[in-house]
Protein backbone atom coordinates (compact mmCIF):
# COMPACT_ATOMS: atom_id res chain seq x y z
CA UNK A 1 0.00 0.00 0.00
CA UNK A 2 1.32 3.42 -0.90
CA UNK A 3 2.14 5.95 1.78
CA UNK A 4 0.81 9.46 1.41
CA UNK A 5 3.07 11.36 -0.97
CA UNK A 6 0.47 13.78 -2.28
CA UNK A 7 -1.36 16.22 -0.03
CA UNK A 8 -3.21 18.92 -1.97
CA UNK A 9 -3.27 22.46 -0.70
CA UNK A 10 -6.94 22.65 -1.64
CA UNK A 11 -9.19 19.70 -2.55
CA UNK A 12 -12.51 20.26 -4.31
CA UNK A 13 -15.36 17.74 -4.09
CA UNK A 14 -18.34 18.35 -6.37
CA UNK A 15 -21.67 16.66 -5.72
CA UNK A 16 -20.77 16.96 -2.04
CA UNK A 17 -24.39 16.75 -0.84
CA UNK A 18 -25.17 13.59 -2.83
CA UNK A 19 -25.21 9.93 -1.80
CA UNK A 20 -21.53 9.31 -2.43
CA UNK A 21 -20.42 12.82 -1.54
CA UNK A 22 -22.04 12.58 1.88
CA UNK A 23 -19.94 9.48 2.60
CA UNK A 24 -16.73 10.95 1.20
CA UNK A 25 -16.78 14.27 3.05
CA UNK A 26 -15.83 12.92 6.50
CA UNK A 27 -13.38 10.46 4.93
CA UNK A 28 -11.51 13.25 3.15
CA UNK A 29 -10.88 15.35 6.23
CA UNK A 30 -7.14 15.61 6.66
CA UNK A 31 -6.41 14.64 3.04
CA UNK A 32 -5.72 18.27 2.07
CA UNK A 33 -4.78 21.51 3.77
CA UNK A 34 -8.11 23.03 2.70
CA UNK A 35 -11.37 21.32 1.73
CA UNK A 36 -13.97 22.84 -0.58
CA UNK A 37 -17.41 21.24 -0.95
CA UNK A 38 -19.58 22.12 -3.95
CA UNK A 39 -23.13 21.16 -4.88
CA UNK A 40 -26.20 22.58 -6.55
CA UNK A 41 -27.93 22.05 -3.20
CA UNK A 42 -26.95 23.15 0.31
CA UNK A 43 -24.24 20.95 1.83
CA UNK A 44 -25.14 19.88 5.39
CA UNK A 45 -22.98 19.07 8.40
CA UNK A 46 -19.88 21.00 7.41
CA UNK A 47 -17.06 21.98 9.72
CA UNK A 48 -16.32 25.68 10.33
CA UNK A 49 -13.01 25.55 8.44
CA UNK A 50 -14.51 23.89 5.33
CA UNK A 51 -15.38 25.98 2.31
CA UNK A 52 -18.87 25.52 0.85
CA UNK A 53 -19.98 26.68 -2.59
CA UNK A 54 -23.26 26.18 -4.44
CA UNK A 55 -24.21 26.57 -8.07
CA UNK A 56 -25.04 24.79 -11.31
CA UNK A 57 -21.81 23.70 -12.99
CA UNK A 58 -23.28 23.97 -16.48
CA UNK A 59 -23.78 27.70 -15.98
CA UNK A 60 -20.89 29.78 -17.34
CA UNK A 61 -18.38 30.79 -14.71
CA UNK A 62 -19.56 28.46 -11.94
CA UNK A 63 -16.92 25.78 -12.58
CA UNK A 64 -14.22 28.44 -12.91
CA UNK A 65 -15.11 29.88 -9.50
CA UNK A 66 -15.18 26.42 -7.92
CA UNK A 67 -11.70 25.60 -9.31
CA UNK A 68 -9.94 28.72 -8.06
CA UNK A 69 -6.77 27.79 -6.14
CA UNK A 70 -7.59 24.04 -6.35
CA UNK A 71 -4.92 21.44 -7.10
CA UNK A 72 -7.02 18.24 -6.82
CA UNK A 73 -10.68 17.65 -7.63
CA UNK A 74 -13.07 14.73 -7.17
CA UNK A 75 -15.90 15.30 -9.63
CA UNK A 76 -19.10 13.51 -8.59
CA UNK A 77 -21.66 16.11 -9.64
CA UNK A 78 -24.27 15.25 -12.24
CA UNK A 79 -27.47 13.30 -12.75
CA UNK A 80 -26.52 10.00 -11.07
CA UNK A 81 -28.70 7.43 -12.79
CA UNK A 82 -30.52 6.55 -16.01
CA UNK A 83 -33.94 7.40 -14.61
CA UNK A 84 -32.79 10.68 -13.04
CA UNK A 85 -33.88 12.79 -16.01
CA UNK A 86 -34.66 12.77 -19.71
CA UNK A 87 -31.88 11.76 -22.08
CA UNK A 88 -31.45 15.42 -23.00
CA UNK A 89 -31.18 16.45 -19.34
CA UNK A 90 -28.66 13.71 -18.58
CA UNK A 91 -26.46 14.56 -21.53
CA UNK A 92 -26.64 18.30 -20.91
CA UNK A 93 -25.88 18.07 -17.20
CA UNK A 94 -23.29 15.31 -17.33
CA UNK A 95 -21.42 16.11 -20.52
CA UNK A 96 -21.54 19.91 -20.54
CA UNK A 97 -20.92 20.02 -16.79
CA UNK A 98 -17.97 17.63 -17.08
CA UNK A 99 -16.51 19.58 -19.99
CA UNK A 100 -16.74 22.81 -18.01
CA UNK A 101 -15.03 21.12 -15.06
CA UNK A 102 -12.10 19.74 -17.07
CA UNK A 103 -11.58 23.01 -18.88
CA UNK A 104 -11.81 25.04 -15.68
CA UNK A 105 -9.32 22.63 -14.11
CA UNK A 106 -6.91 23.07 -17.01
CA UNK A 107 -7.09 26.84 -16.83
CA UNK A 108 -6.64 26.82 -13.06
CA UNK A 109 -3.59 24.54 -13.24
CA UNK A 110 -5.25 21.67 -11.35
CA UNK A 111 -2.81 18.77 -11.11
CA UNK A 112 -5.13 15.84 -10.42
CA UNK A 113 -8.70 15.13 -11.56
CA UNK A 114 -10.61 12.16 -10.11
CA UNK A 115 -13.66 11.47 -12.25
CA UNK A 116 -16.67 9.49 -11.04
CA UNK A 117 -17.34 7.21 -13.98
CA UNK A 118 -19.60 4.16 -13.77
CA UNK A 119 -19.84 0.46 -14.49
CA UNK A 120 -22.55 1.48 -16.94
CA UNK A 121 -19.89 2.38 -19.50
CA UNK A 122 -19.54 -1.39 -20.08
CA UNK A 123 -23.13 -2.40 -19.34
CA UNK A 124 -23.94 -4.23 -22.56
CA UNK A 125 -21.30 -6.91 -22.16
CA UNK A 126 -22.81 -10.25 -21.27
CA UNK A 127 -22.97 -10.85 -17.55
CA UNK A 128 -20.92 -14.06 -17.58
CA UNK A 129 -17.97 -12.36 -19.33
CA UNK A 130 -15.25 -10.78 -17.14
CA UNK A 131 -14.62 -7.18 -18.18
CA UNK A 132 -11.35 -5.30 -17.70
CA UNK A 133 -10.38 -1.64 -17.92
CA UNK A 134 -9.26 -1.69 -21.55
CA UNK A 135 -12.29 -3.14 -23.34
CA UNK A 136 -14.19 -1.22 -26.00
CA UNK A 137 -16.72 0.84 -24.08
CA UNK A 138 -20.30 -0.34 -24.44
CA UNK A 139 -22.73 1.92 -22.53
CA UNK A 140 -26.18 0.69 -21.56
CA UNK A 141 -28.02 4.04 -21.57
CA UNK A 142 -27.66 7.79 -21.77
CA UNK A 143 -26.19 7.94 -18.26
CA UNK A 144 -23.49 5.45 -19.23
CA UNK A 145 -22.97 7.32 -22.48
CA UNK A 146 -22.32 10.53 -20.54
CA UNK A 147 -19.69 8.70 -18.49
CA UNK A 148 -18.02 7.43 -21.67
CA UNK A 149 -17.67 11.08 -22.67
CA UNK A 150 -16.15 11.89 -19.29
CA UNK A 151 -13.61 9.05 -19.48
CA UNK A 152 -12.53 10.08 -22.97
CA UNK A 153 -12.28 13.71 -21.90
CA UNK A 154 -10.09 12.59 -19.01
CA UNK A 155 -7.80 10.71 -21.38
CA UNK A 156 -7.61 13.79 -23.64
CA UNK A 157 -6.70 16.13 -20.79
CA UNK A 158 -4.13 13.67 -19.45
CA UNK A 159 -2.49 13.25 -22.85
CA UNK A 160 -2.78 16.79 -24.13
CA UNK A 161 -2.41 18.84 -20.97
CA UNK A 162 -0.48 16.60 -18.58
CA UNK A 163 -3.27 16.38 -16.00
CA UNK A 164 -3.28 13.32 -13.75
CA UNK A 165 -6.68 11.69 -14.28
CA UNK A 166 -8.27 8.71 -12.56
CA UNK A 167 -11.59 7.36 -13.87
CA UNK A 168 -13.48 5.35 -11.24
CA UNK A 169 -16.02 2.93 -12.71
CA UNK A 170 -18.18 2.86 -9.62
CA UNK A 171 -20.39 -0.17 -9.08
CA UNK A 172 -23.49 -0.54 -6.90
CA UNK A 173 -22.79 1.95 -4.11
CA UNK A 174 -24.99 0.98 -1.18
CA UNK A 175 -24.76 0.10 2.50
CA UNK A 176 -25.28 -3.49 1.31
CA UNK A 177 -26.07 -5.17 -2.04
CA UNK A 178 -29.67 -4.81 -3.16
CA UNK A 179 -30.02 -8.16 -4.98
CA UNK A 180 -28.01 -11.23 -5.93
CA UNK A 181 -26.80 -9.67 -9.18
CA UNK A 182 -25.08 -6.93 -7.19
CA UNK A 183 -23.01 -9.38 -5.14
CA UNK A 184 -20.21 -8.99 -7.68
CA UNK A 185 -20.54 -5.29 -8.46
CA UNK A 186 -21.18 -3.86 -5.00
CA UNK A 187 -18.98 -1.25 -3.34
CA UNK A 188 -19.45 -0.54 0.34
CA UNK A 189 -19.41 2.91 1.89
CA UNK A 190 -16.14 2.09 3.62
CA UNK A 191 -14.43 0.91 0.44
CA UNK A 192 -15.69 3.86 -1.62
CA UNK A 193 -14.25 6.23 0.97
CA UNK A 194 -10.94 4.38 0.88
CA UNK A 195 -10.83 4.39 -2.93
CA UNK A 196 -11.39 8.14 -3.17
CA UNK A 197 -8.83 8.98 -0.52
CA UNK A 198 -6.22 6.66 -2.04
CA UNK A 199 -6.65 8.45 -5.37
CA UNK A 200 -6.04 11.78 -3.68
CA UNK A 201 -2.98 10.57 -1.82
CA UNK A 202 -1.40 8.40 -4.54
CA UNK A 203 2.02 8.99 -6.12
CA UNK A 204 1.97 10.71 -9.53
CA UNK A 205 0.21 8.92 -12.39
CA UNK A 206 -0.92 9.68 -15.94
CA UNK A 207 -4.32 8.11 -16.62
CA UNK A 208 -5.87 5.32 -14.56
CA UNK A 209 -9.08 3.34 -14.86
CA UNK A 210 -10.19 1.56 -11.69
CA UNK A 211 -13.31 -0.43 -10.97
CA UNK A 212 -15.03 0.91 -7.87
CA UNK A 213 -15.98 -2.39 -6.27
CA UNK A 214 -15.38 -4.07 -2.96
CA UNK A 215 -13.38 -7.29 -2.52
CA UNK A 216 -16.27 -9.35 -3.88
CA UNK A 217 -15.93 -13.09 -4.39
CA UNK A 218 -18.18 -12.90 -7.48
CA UNK A 219 -16.53 -9.85 -9.06
CA UNK A 220 -16.44 -9.93 -12.86
CA UNK A 221 -14.83 -6.52 -13.30
CA UNK A 222 -11.09 -6.40 -12.88
CA UNK A 223 -7.79 -6.32 -14.69
CA UNK A 224 -6.91 -3.15 -12.81
CA UNK A 225 -4.51 -4.73 -10.32
CA UNK A 226 -1.61 -2.51 -11.34
CA UNK A 227 -3.68 0.64 -10.90
CA UNK A 228 -4.98 -0.57 -7.54
CA UNK A 229 -1.45 -1.32 -6.38
CA UNK A 230 -0.23 2.08 -7.51
CA UNK A 231 -2.79 3.98 -5.45
CA UNK A 232 -2.80 1.44 -2.59
CA UNK A 233 -6.48 0.48 -2.81
CA UNK A 234 -7.20 -2.65 -0.75
CA UNK A 235 -10.98 -3.09 -0.38
CA UNK A 236 -12.07 -4.68 2.88
CA UNK A 237 -15.68 -5.73 2.32
CA UNK A 238 -17.13 -8.66 0.37
CA UNK A 239 -20.64 -8.83 -1.05
CA UNK A 240 -20.68 -12.54 -0.29
CA UNK A 241 -21.48 -11.64 3.32
CA UNK A 242 -25.02 -10.88 2.13
CA UNK A 243 -25.43 -13.83 -0.26
CA UNK A 244 -27.69 -15.92 1.96
CA UNK A 245 -30.26 -13.18 2.45
CA UNK A 246 -30.29 -12.22 -1.24
CA UNK A 247 -30.35 -15.58 -3.02
CA UNK A 248 -33.66 -16.00 -4.76
CA UNK A 249 -34.54 -12.32 -4.56
CA UNK A 250 -35.85 -11.11 -7.90
CA UNK A 251 -33.47 -9.06 -10.04
CA UNK A 252 -35.07 -5.79 -11.20
CA UNK A 253 -35.47 -5.64 -14.95
CA UNK A 254 -36.37 -9.27 -15.60
CA UNK A 255 -34.62 -11.49 -18.12
CA UNK A 256 -32.80 -8.71 -19.99
CA UNK A 257 -31.27 -7.51 -16.73
CA UNK A 258 -29.93 -10.99 -16.01
CA UNK A 259 -28.10 -11.22 -19.33
CA UNK A 260 -25.93 -8.10 -19.17
CA UNK A 261 -23.58 -6.39 -16.74
CA UNK A 262 -25.75 -3.26 -16.72
CA UNK A 263 -28.72 -5.10 -15.24
CA UNK A 264 -31.96 -3.14 -15.04
CA UNK A 265 -30.44 -0.20 -16.92
CA UNK A 266 -30.02 -2.47 -19.97
CA UNK A 267 -33.66 -3.47 -19.60
CA UNK A 268 -34.88 0.14 -19.35
CA UNK A 269 -36.67 0.99 -22.66
CA UNK A 270 -35.01 -2.04 -24.32
CA UNK A 271 -36.48 -2.78 -27.78
CA UNK A 272 -33.60 -4.70 -29.35
CA UNK A 273 -32.80 -8.35 -29.90
CA UNK A 274 -30.56 -9.74 -27.13
CA UNK A 275 -29.43 -12.63 -29.34
CA UNK A 276 -27.60 -10.15 -31.58
CA UNK A 277 -25.52 -8.78 -28.69
CA UNK A 278 -22.43 -10.93 -28.32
Amino acid sequence: MSTQVNKPKRLLLTGAAGEIGSVLRPALRGAADRLRWHDIRPVPDTAPDEEVMTGDLIEPGVADAAMKDVDCVIHLAGIPRETGGTPEQILMTNTVGTHRMFEAARQAGVKRFIFASSNHVIGFYRAEKPVGPDVLLRPDGHYGLSKVFGEHMGRLYADKHGMEVAALRIGAFRAKPGNARELGGWISHRDMAQLARRCVEAPPFHFLVLYGVSNNKRALWGGDAAARKHIGYQPEDNGESFAAELEGKATPGGEIAKIFHGGSVCAHNFTGDPTRID
